[in-house]
Parts: structure tokens; C-alpha cells; sequence
């Protein structure tokens, strides 16, 4: 009997409308820092304005939590922003752990969901997936696969559900996996915070090697095509 298919677009326009439900309670919640922006000169405002910022408590953190989540899940959405903005609001240290949490959460969504919705026949064929589910390092494949921003994180859980692997093993990865981006997006946005350049310097650094490797894995997943092709 053929398993019932959830409507991936109603999913995406679910999430869509939760995600913007969201982003206005986080609005709200930093309307005295907008003001403060606009209403004071800004000699007087920079350090009430940094008290502000780093004055909002647990509620506005599950909130970002939320929404990073959401964001992560939903295919071509990047929640690179928010997680910056978790950096400079919570700082290094909680603002990696917002970050963390939250990309974790939004691709354990998205592997729950991945069996129930019909894939595009060219998220299927992607070249990349060969590579992520190449069965000599199936698992190191799919870590390295989170860590670079540029792969999308429902093509890594697509891969792990073909691979069948198992939830400890989905656990360990995607752990592993999403660490660096969330630690550098939220280095960086406590970075910009402090205005410390060259800190910001390292973060762009740090995000242009995980970007790098993207391309080292296009021209790898190339190569092995062309011997496929040649064999």
C-alpha cells in the first residue's frame, strides 16, 4: 500500500508563517533598542543601547531558538542572519548555544519529516549526495556535509535517510556538524558588537574556509563522476 505524501509546499507555508510570527515577537521585544536608535543622539545612546541588547533573558533566547530552527529547516532559507543576531545579543558563549540548539532542532525536524514528502527529482540526482552517501566514509561525509553553509542541510538529512543510519549515529553527526558555523556566527555577532575588527577579520576567515570546502567537495564529487563516466 503506498505511504500517504505530505505536501512539502504546505509544510514550507507553515513554517513560513511561524517563522514570521516570530520574527514580530522578537520585533516587539527590541522596539526599546529601535527607538533608542532613532530618537537619541548617538553620543548619548551607545552605551544604554548595549545595556539593552545584552539585557534580554531567557524568553527572547527560546524565541531566536525558535526561529533559527525554523529557518534551518525550511529549504533555501538561511538563518545566518539570526544567528549573528544571537551573537551580539547573548554574546559568544549562550549565542553559540542558541545557535547550536537551534540547527540542531530545525534538522531533526527536517529528518522526521524527510520519508513523508515527495523530493524534487533533482534533489534526488544532486551530484553532492553521491559523495555524501559514498560508502567508505558515509558518516565523516555527512558531518563535514552540515558544516559547510553552502550545502543544504536537507540534502545532508536526505542522505542519512538513505544511508539508513541510525539515531545515535544522526545524533553524533548533525552535533558535530552543525558546531562551527554556530560558534562563528555567534563569535562573529559579539565581534561586531564589541567592534572588534579583528575578531570579525577571523570570523570571515573562519566562514571562507568552511565555503572553500564546499568547492573541494563540487570538484571531488566531479572527479568521481568522470571515473564513473570512464569506467
Amino acid at each position: 500500500m503506498k505511504k500517504h505524501k505530505i505536501n512539502k509546499w504546505l509544510l514550507i507555508g507553515v513554517g513560513t508563517i511561524l517563522a514570521i510570527v516570530i520574527l514580530y515577537f522578537i520585533f516587539q521585544n527590541y522596539l526599546p533598542e529601535i527607538n533608542l536608535l532613532f530618537h537619541h543622539p548617538i553620543h548619548q545612546e551607545h552605551k544604554m543601547l548595549s545595556q539593552l541588547v545584552r539585557s534580554h533573558g531567557l524568553g527572547n533566547a527560546l524565541l531566536l531558538l525558535g526561529l533559527i530552527a525554523i529557518l534551518n529547516a525550511i529549504p533555501g532559507f538561511s538563518n545566518s542572519v539570526i544567528c549573528i543576531f544571537a551573537g551580539i545579543s547573548y554574546g559568544p558563549i549562550f549565542g553559540f548555544l542558541i545557535n547550536w540548539c537551534g540547527n540542531i532542532l530545525g534538522n531533526c525536524v527536517v529528518m522526521s519529516l524527510i520519508r513523508k514528502v515527495n523530493l524534487s527529482s533533482r534533489m534526488k540526482k544532486h551530484k553532492i549526495l553521491h559523495l555524501l552517501t559514498e560508502q567508505k566514509h558515509p558518516l565523516l561525509n555527512m558531518t563535514i556535509g552540515f558544516m559547510i553553509p553552502v550545502i543544504p542541510s536537507v540534502l545532508v538529512n536526505y542522505a542519512a535517510a538513505r544511508l539508513n543510519i541510525n539515531r545515535r549515529q544522526y545524533m553524533t553527526i548533525v552535533t558535530i556538524g552543525m558546531a562551527p558555523t554556530s560558534f562563528l556566527y555567534a563569535f562573529g555577532g559579539d565581534a561586531i558588537f564589541k567592534g572588534n575588527l579583528k575578531r570579525i577579520i577571523g570570523v570571515l576567515i573562519g566562514i571562507a574556509i568552511l565555503v572553500l570546502l564546499y568547492f573541494v567537495v563540487h570538484w571531488l564529487s566531479n572527479q568521481r563522476k568522470g571515473k564513473q563516466e570512464t569506467v
